[in-house]
């Protein structure tokens, strides 16, 4: 039997809704499924995937998804998380990150590549994200953080790539 997970929550107007997530679908008050990919929200990031769910009366909950960590799931209503009521706000990725993904990609394509590129540069990617969306932080200090996060993943690169070759030509 397949993992459901359930949230339930009054909204403003005192109705109780039911919003139940099974495999790729949604299902707002036991009613018909529908397919989560249908319900993707403009408000995604490269940190978390929005989804727009209609729960009646022209209103709407949001179910965001961490990219980052696939355990973050949280459904929100008027901004708060339904089950602690805590204010979630949506990360919001500065557009000078994608300076830093091209950084990578070039890493990716010039140091070392494959599978085992494609995880380092993830990686590094992903720390750079979750470091600029830290709204509470100058803008400067979020891009050297990002710039010494890009130094340290290249010259980790570096170091597995130097590694390597040293490891296949002792084997020749």
């Amino acid at each position: 039997m397949a993992k459901v997970r359930e949230w339930n929550f009054a909204t403003n107007d005192g109705r109780n809704v039911k919003v139940a997530w099974e495999k790729k679908n949604i299902r707002v008050n036991d009613g018909e499924p529908v397919k989560l990919t249908s319900l993707k929200s403009a408000e995604s990031s490269v940190l978390e995937t929005v989804y727009e769910i209609g729960i009646g009366n022209g209103e709407s909950a949001k179910l965001c998804l961490s990219t980052l960590n696939g355990k973050n799931k949280i459904l929100t209503y008027n901004g708060r998380d339904v089950e602690t009521g805590m204010e979630h706000e949506i990360p919001v990725v500065p557009n000078w990150i994608y300076v830093f993904f091209a950084l990578f990609i070039v890493n990716w394509f010039l140091i070392v590549g494959g599978a085992l590129g494609v995880l380092i540069n993830m990686g590094g990617f992903a720390l750079c994200g979750k470091v600029a969306s830290k709204q509470d932080k100058s803008t400067g200090y979020r891009v050297l953080m990002c710039a010494i996060i890009y130094v340290g993943f290249t010259l980790l690169g570096l170091g597995l790539a130097i590694g390597l070759r040293v490891l296949l030509d002792g084997m020749r």
